[in-house]
């Protein structure tokens, strides 16, 4: 099941979007923050809308720190490169 790109609501109150999944995890983007909400607190999935129950908020934090961390690594100059992007001659 897609979980990425979707609206994610604790309840009735819509909190963030999904942007990965992560192991056990649904990463949401809340603001500028990154949450971690395992999986097992997804109740339900409904179009284009997952229903979570509440979870360990500082896990949470915790865990999509971490998660940035793997994720947000530099880019090198020649990798920009191969993908076409650098100075033109």
């Amino acid at each position: 099941m897609d979980l990425i790109c979707m609206y994610v609501f604790r309840g009735d109150e819509e909190f963030g979007e999904s942007i990965d999944v992560y192991g056990d995890y649904l990463i949401v983007k809340v603001g500028s923050e990154f949450l971690a909400v395992p999986k097992n607190c997804i109740k339900s999935v409904d179009g284009d809308k997952i229903v979570v129950s509440e979870f360990d908020e500082k896990e949470a934090v915790e865990v999509g720190k971490k998660w940035v961390e793997e994720k947000s690594k530099p880019v090198s100059l020649e990798e920009l490169k191969s993908y076409g992007f650098g100075e033109e001659e």
